[in-house]
Formats: structure tokens, C-alpha cells, sequence
């Protein structure tokens, strides 16, 4: 089986080539060499998708399978659609939840309303679930009957280079006295790329949202699990979101995946009984904190100027910081 993907050396396309490689398929990747290099097995093809002349790096080849981790912008995306149709068997766009307008303030299923971008808009006609929704249709009109549209949830795993549990493993490993936001069973929906990626390779066309079941990770599970897989003695401090909002903490930014109660919505609370009925499983989050630990030991948090995101990155709550609010606490 022959696989194109199109990205393929950021975090979830790196675990898409990778899982790939490990089922026997034969693996295409079309990148800008800007974030390194897929592994020596794979076919490495150099350009930038967003131009026609950067297409022609794939030829005239055909693939059972495309899977798109790179698409933002619906008039790229249309421009690749249409030059790969008739030559893909099926494509798998990796779309996310943010299509939906809905959300989070009411609860989703695959069947939600979703926005509403023309095909063609560019970089700056929109937000990036808004443009995101007009990729979809891109893909829709050169492959009407061959999509599989993947809403997802929050990707994590090995490579993250945006950091959000990577940064709570790394501050978990540290140890001592941690500020925990919330509550410990404030409800999380995370899906480790490498179970997105194996759930992609199989899956039938159709819509899907894609990510652990609602109810079954909390903060609270995320920490202790952490505590377990690095062997820290940290301890765990619960502060009250109005206690952090007074304070000034950014939800989000500051501390990564906090959203206090009354910002939360449904934000984790997505339908995907369909992803789960057509193949997705997911692993253990003990076991994918330690493989990110594994990754963070060796690799550390990306630096600001190597992040996805890098103001985001810089925004993490400081020590001296967290002290100060941890102190507080003690009075």
C-alpha cells in the first residue's frame, strides 16, 4: 500500500509517517524541509504546496492514500486536491473542532453545524476554524465520495512542539509543591498523535470527530500520571480558578489546558462515538506520558523560536510566579 503524506515531520505527521512505516506501507511525504527529515525509508519529496510549481515535486505518481496534516488555507488546499484527483485512492484531511461555531458553548457531534468558508478564501479571510471549514470543501469537491474529514481534538505526544502536557510533565518532574489549576477532576480530551494517526490509515470516508472519550482523563490524571511516569515527589496544590483569575493567570497560555469553569463550556465534551466505532483506540495516558517524558528528557521544551506557537510558548507561567500564588495559599 502506498501512502502520501502530505507534511509529515511535525508532530502528528511524524507519527503518521512512522506508524505507517511500522504496518509495511510505502511512504511519500511532501514538505518544505523546514522541520527536518522524515526517516531514511521514506520517500522525501521537497516543495512548497502551496504553489503549483511546488506540486510538481510529486510527479505523476499515484497512492492508495493521502493524508493531509498541513492544509490551513482553502485555496492550497483546493490547488493540491484538484492536481491529486484521480491519482489518490482516498484522502484523509485532518481538519479540527474549531470548524464548528457552536463550540464550546453547546456540546458536538460529527452532525453539527459547521462554518460556512468558500472554497477559495485565503490566509486572511478568516479565523483558523473558519478557514479550516472551507479546506474540508476543498477536498470534498475533487474527492465527493473518498473523503475522510478528521475533526480533532487536542493532539499530543512525542515531538509536541507546542507544549502543552509536555510543559505539565516537565513541571511534574521537577517536583515539590505544584499549582494545580481547578479542580483534579475537571474533565480533559486528549488523543495521542500516534492513536490518531493508526485510526487515520484505516478509516472509511465521512466525518468524524476524532479524540478520547469525554470523562475518561481529568487534570487530576494527567498530574498524577506524570508524578508516576517521571518519579517525582511532587505534590499537588488545587487553586481555585477564581483564585487564578484574580491573580491575572491567562488561562490557557499560562497554564496549559486550564480553562476555569466558567470559560469551559463543552469544551471537552465531544461526540465520538463514530471515530471509535470505526477503529480509533486509545492508549493508556500513563503510557503516552512516558514515551513524552522519554522524548522531553532528550529533547527538552522547544524554544520559543522553534515552537508552532512561539508567544504562547513565552507566555508559560514563570516559577518566581507560581510561588507567589502558591504562597497565598499557605496563609
Amino acid at each position: 500500500m502506498r501512502l502520501l503524506v502530505l507534511g509529515g515531520t511535525k508532530l502528528l505527521g511524524s507519527a503518521v509517517v512512522r506508524t505507517a512505516l511500522e504496518g509495511g506501507w510505502d511512504v511519500t511525504t511532501l514538505t518544505r524541509g523546514l522541520h527536518g527529515a522524515p526517516p531514511p525509508e521514506v520517500d522525501a519529496r521537497l516543495g512548497d504546496r502551496t504553489t503549483a510549481d511546488g506540486l510538481d515535486a510529486l510527479g505523476d505518481d499515484e497512492w492508495d492514500l493521502c493524508i493531509d496534516t498541513s492544509g490551513y488555507v482553502p485555496r492550497d488546499v483546493r490547488l493540491g486536491a484538484r492536481r491529486l484527483a484521480g491519482r489518490v485512492g482516498r484522502y484523509v484531511f485532518v481538519s479540527t473542532v474549531n470548524v464548528y461555531p457552536d463550540w464550546p458553548d453547546k456540546p458536538l457531534d460529527a452532525d453539527s453545524p459547521v462554518s460556512d468558508c468558500p472554497l477559495d478564501a485565503g490566509p486572511d479571510d478568516g479565523d483558523y476554524g473558519y478557514l479550516k471549514s472551507g479546506c474540508e470543501r476543498a477536498v470534498l469537491e475533487s474527492f465527493p465520495d473518498a473523503t475522510t474529514i478528521n475533526r480533532s481534538g487536542l493532539i499530543f505526544g512525542p515531538r509536541d512542539n507546542i507544549a502543552r502536557v509536555s510543559w505539565w510533565v516537565q513541571r511534574v518532574a521537577a517536583g515539590g509543591e505544584v499549582l494545580a489549576p481547578g479542580r483534579p477532576d475537571q474533565p480533559l480530551a486528549l488523543i495521542d498523535a500516534r492513536d490518531m494517526a493508526q485510526w487515520m490509515l484505516g478509516a472509511p470516508p465521512g466525518a468524524f470527530i476524532v479524540n478520547s472519550r469525554a470523562g475518561t482523563q481529568t487534570f487530576g490524571s494527567l498530574l498524577s500520571a506524570a508524578r508516576e511516569v517521571t518519579g517525582s515527589d511532587a505534590t499537588f496544590t488545587w487553586v481555585d480558578d477564581q483564585v487564578l483569575l484574580d491573580a491575572g493567570v491567562e488561562p490557557w497560555t499560562e497554564l496549559p489546558l486550564w480553562l476555569p469553569a466558567s470559560m469551559a463550556g463543552h469544551a471537552w465534551d465531544l461526540d465520538v462515538a463514530g471515530a471509535y466505532e470505526t477503529g480509533l483506540r486509545i492508549r493508556p495516558l500513563v503510557e503516552s506520558l512516558a514515551d513524552v517524558w522519554e522524548w522531553v528528557r532528550e529533547h527538552g521544551l522547544p524554544a520559543p523560536e522553534h515552537a508552532e506557537r512561539p508567544t504562547e510558548q513565552e507566555q508559560r507561567l514563570a516559577p518566581a510566579r507560581e510561588r507567589e500564588i502558591l504562597a497565598t495559599q499557605a496563609r
